[in-house]
């Protein structure tokens, strides 16, 4: 094994055993007998492929490069010659039909769930869009109905997803004139690395659902513009392949989902260090993703993330790919946990998904680098509290771990404007996801368009506030008197309460 030889498809075609399996993909020749039991999907669905070319059934689900990930190189057979005839055609006819044969029972009652047919739309010339706006309008023109619901579901009424932005926009802002504001800065430091702007790609999942290039594209947009990725646990690529579409010296932090099966979650971590990322994102506000009513309603598409190995699928509560990729997740982290990363991984940890002045003080005490406030884009808890009512929460309430630890913050965030407001409270930057993933649409070029709509904005805002630098923002700038009387006095004190935080870590 591992000697790089040519086979022609007669040759592989012997090897169709569950004791003996060979498959190509992509002209590559792999024995993949020992991976069967530990495929997420099942090993019956690669035994219908077992001695052919699985080429585009496997397209149809994964990322490039997942084999080379997952597999070592002892069980590279070698390259399918170029001559032999293609068998790619997958019985019983893709893929997906093949999943759900092994996945659901013929008795098993099922959800309805709705698939709308969308006809391919032609994209706008790229400069036409002038607003972060403008590329969620063609996304949801243009994506599959799947990908759309996917990527702009939230939790049940929608009641956090929408406050998030509209109380954001009820802070105005108090600018000064007759300043020299020629020259500007927004260049800032995260976590100790250069960005060319306060602001990062916040971490999403699949994106490979808004484009082929997926992950990849956002680290060649984020490499261009000299900004920051935050890489999502549930990529479609794998964590090396998308380090690697960037360029030497590219500041990524990986987003992290904690395993229930701890030795994954460490070799995760050590594998991000080796491969230079520096700083882990925990999530610590989804132990169980929100009901995303959207996600549920349209079938989920056969797609595995590269990292964590989740799988989308459908069963009789619909197709949500948010609850359905979420079995792996760690549903008993605490805070004592956060040592553990730091350890395993040798690099700063930040909190992703913190909604209280309690918890901020709790990240201080037990070490975080950071705190990123967030609600996961109103996808999780309905109800829950915009953000920008609990980064003024901090101010009310514990102002010191402004010089503590830093601040993030996320959720509702699509102007230069509204990025200038966070910045004047002391956050050192600012996270967008969904804005990101719709510029997908456009590949890089779209991810570079973007990021420059976002500077320019926040450049001519700083400039009409009359200042020429991030650094020099502060509260005094913005009036907050519209939504003060929303902002919590206490630190989640109350006479009635029976579990004390502290109790339990």
């Amino acid at each position: 094994m591992g000697e790089n030889r040519e086979l022609s498809l007669a040759d592989v075609s012997t090897h169709n055993t569950e004791t003996d399996c060979w498959i190509a993909v992509s002209s590559k020749v792999w024995n993949i007998t020992e991976f069967l039991d530990l495929h997420p999907g099942g090993k019956a669905v690669i035994l219908k492929y077992a001695g052919a070319d699985a080429t585009a059934a496997y397209e149809e689900i994964h990322a490039p490069g997942i084999l080379e990930e997952h597999l070592s190189s002892e069980k590279f057979i070698g390259d399918l010659a170029p001559s032999a005839p293609s068998n790619d055609v997958a019985p019983p006819s893709t893929v997906q039909e093949a999943t759900k044969a092994e996945e659901t029972p013929p008795t098993a009652p099922q959800t309805q769930v709705t698939v709308t047919v969308q006809q391919p739309t032609e994209l706008p010339a790229l400069y036409s869009l002038i607003a972060a706006y403008d590329f969620e309008e063609v996304a949801k023109r243009h994506f599959t109905p799947k990908a759309w619901a996917f990527y702009s579901s939230a939790a049940t009424d929608l009641v956090t997803h929408h406050a998030n932005k509209s109380v954001l926009r009820r802070v105005m802002i108090r600018p000064r004139i007759l300043r020299d504001v020629k020259e500007v800065s927004i260049k800032r430091k995260i976590l100790g690395h250069d960005s060319a702007a306060p602001f990062f790609i916040s971490p999403a999942a699949m994106a490979r659902l808004a484009h082929k290039d997926g992950e990849l594209a956002l680290a060649r947009g984020a490499a261009a513009e000299g900004i920051v990725q935050c890489i999502s646990s549930n990529a479609s690529y794998p964590l090396g392949s998308i380090v690697n579409a960037g360029v030497d010296g590219q500041t990524f932090f990986l987003q992290l989902y904690v395993n229930w099966d701890r030795p994954k979650t460490a070799e995760l971590l050590k594998k991000a260090a080796s491969l230079g990322v520096k700083g882990v994102f925990v999530t610590v506000d989804a132990p169980v993703p929100g009901k995303r009513e959207a996600d549920e309603r349209v079938a989920a598409e056969a797609v595995a993330s590269a990292i964590s190995g989740a799988v989308a699928s459908n069963d009789k509560k619909g197709g949500g790919m948010g609850r359905l990729m979420a079995g792996y997740v760690e549903k008993s982290l605490i805070w004592k946990d956060i040592q553990w990363i730091k350890e395993v991984s040798g690099l700063p940890v930040v909190l992703k998904g913190v909604q209280s002045a309690a918890d901020t003080m709790l990240a201080v005490e037990y070490g975080a680098a950071g705190v990123m406030l967030s609600n996961h884009g109103g996808r999780s808890l309905d109800g829950a509290q915009p953000t920008i009512l609990v980064l003024l929460e901090l101010h009310r309430v514990c102002p010191e771990v402004f010089n503590q630890i830093e601040i993030y913050i996320d959720g509702g965030f699509e102007r230069g404007s509204d990025i200038l407001k966070a910045l004047a409270l002391g956050v050192t930057a600012v996270g967008l996801g969904r804005p990101y993933l719709y510029s997908l649409a456009f590949g890089s070029e779209g991810v570079e368009h973007l990021t420059q709509i976002l500077k320019d904005e926040l450049e001519t805002s700083l400039r009409l506030c009359g200042l020429t630098d991030i650094d020099q923002l502060h509260p005094g700038l913005l009036n907050t008197q519209d939504i003060d009387h929303m902002v919590t006095n206490e630190a989640n004190r109350h006479p009635w309460i029976k579990w004390e935080p502290k109790a339990k870590i």
